[in-house]
């Protein structure tokens, strides 16, 4: 989907780390800033917002000229901007706006559409809503657990077709559980 080599240069240049056959949204310099990691086959809408940073409360201005070196009158940003690590295979859907609080999105989670993601999320986990919430989560734990063992998302494109039945049995395994259940 997008080379090696572009994803260095976001990595060298803007600081922000995209994973292999991670796609999409991540790619948004404007939506994206600096200290964001991406894991590897993340699917991110391309209208995400993520903010590593509020303006200031406690100044007598909330204008960044007084923090912001990007306004032109500061040589030193004021302002602590924590690192957002999101995890491998997560899908963030369309307008979907990640704040300052959370530092640490799990791996295997999906965000709806429209979220305002307040805090961190857990693995395998369906968000949604403003503030998002805990919708369900994708997986039984047992499944939940095969598939973290087997860090599928170390695999190489080819790797994965090769294994894709593999893979795929355990979420079959996990479906005819939901469905006894109910």
């Amino acid at each position: 989907m997008y080379s090696n080599t572009i994803r260095q240069i976001y990595e060298e240049k803007h600081k922000i780390k995209i994973g292999y056959g991670s796609y999409g949204g991540c790619f948004s310099l404007k939506n994206v800033p600096a200290g964001v990691s991406f894991g590897n086959y993340c699917s991110i809408a391309p209208t995400i917002r993520i903010f590593r940073a509020n303006h200031p409360k406690n100044k007598f201005t909330s204008h960044p000229i007084l923090y912001n070196p990007a306004a032109g009158y500061v040589t030193k940003d004021a302002l602590k901007r924590p690192t957002l690590t999101i995890g491998h295979d997560v899908w963030i859907g369309e307008w979907a706006i990640i704040l300052p609080n959370v530092s640490y999105i799990g791996n295997g989670a999906i965000i709806g559409a429209g979220s305002v993601v307040t805090r961190n999320v857990d693995p395998y986990s369906i968000v949604a809503g403003n503030p998002a919430k805990v919708i369900g989560k994708r997986f039984d734990d047992s499944v939940i657990k095969k598939i973290e063992e087997s860090k599928w998302w170390f695999s190489t494109k080819e790797e994965l077709i090769k294994n894709i039945q593999k893979f795929q049995d355990l979420v079959e395994i996990n479906e005819k559980n939901i469905i006894k259940e109910f």
